[in-house]
């Protein structure tokens, strides 16, 4: 098994802790959810992106052979996060309403609703549309930057990138919420597309949104990692990240993807789930001998 371990990617261990948690949770709440064939289909994709990971690894250059297990890793969390809508329901009932509570006692408004109704204009939903369609981009133009010219830092940020995802995974799965594009009802939870990458955020919505993950807000508290990130290991790119993390807070509850509260947790949980992430990386690595 160690050696298993020491041939593939140290994001791997972080995966598989995660998928153990998720599978404690599965057999003592629900044992039958073993047998669906979502769960089923997530691991056998999983299983296959770590078979291909682990047999080309050393007939294809160190660097791609990390950044194509980074990218595999990553584009299997649309498999895992929608695995947590049907675990977040096995605990208690979301916690939407007071959600909406919180929002309303701090702003004397719900943001989520009024925010859109006040601005209109078909350039600005534009621009926010686009500052939330950034979140998808923005990891993989860090990974671009880093196979281009520090290599060496690759699997490190992607064992911090991933593993902070999984650690929102597990509190979606423990605070079960849905945001307002789930719990509002129409025409309050939705907002119309007045641009192209309006209609790619629909489409992505259409596609890869369940009922799960509004608070803390992931897309927040992602994005904030990564500048803490890059503050840390690449500070002179870091200017060019901040006017996207800005415009994709302020697009989460414009889209009405968020209440304000969530993206109030999602900055304040930022700091806690990186130190988590980069703390496990640094124990990880020493155990094993991995040298990023």
């Amino acid at each position: 098994m160690e050696k298993i371990i020491r041939k593939s990617s140290i994001i791997w261990i972080s995966v598989l802790i995660y998928l153990a948690a998720t599978e404690l949770i599965i057999l003592f709440k629900e044992p039958k959810l073993f047998l669906s064939g979502q769960f089923i289909f997530n691991r056998a994709v999983i299983l296959g992106i770590f078979i291909v990971s682990y047999f080309i690894n050393g007939k294809i250059r160190p660097k791609l052979w990390t950044l194509v297990t980074v990218v595999g890793i990553y584009a299997s969390l649309t498999l895992l996060y929608k695995e947590t809508a049907l675990l977040n329901t096995l605990f208690h009932p979301t916690i939407d309403s007071l959600l909406m509570d919180w929002d309303a006692y701090i702003f004397e408004f719900q943001p989520a609703i009024e925010f859109s109704k006040a601005f209109q204009h078909p350039v600005f939903s534009e621009l926010l549309f686009f500052g939330y369609f950034s979140y998808y981009i923005m990891p993989l133009v860090i990974l671009a930057l880093l196979f281009r010219k520090h290599s060496e830092k690759l699997e490190a940020f992607g064992f911090v990138l991933i593993t902070s995802f999984l650690i929102y995974y597990l509190i979606f799965i423990l605070v079960p919420a849905v945001g307002p594009q789930f719990y509002f009802d129409y025409p309050e939870n939705t907002i119309e597309a007045q641009g192209i990458f309006g209609y790619i955020i629909k489409l992505i919505q259409e596609n890869g949104e369940v009922p799960t993950g509004a608070f803390p807000s992931s897309h927040v508290g992602i994005a904030l990692i990564m500048l803490i990130w890059l503050g840390k290991h690449l500070k002179k790119y870091l200017k060019y990240f901040i006017p996207f993390v800005f415009l994709l807070i302020l697009a989460t509850v414009y889209i009405k993807a968020h209440y304000a509260v969530d993206i109030i947790a999602g900055i304040l949980s930022a700091p806690i789930v990186y130190f988590i992430s980069t703390r496990l990386h640094r124990k990880i690595s020493s155990d094993y001998g991995y040298n990023n």
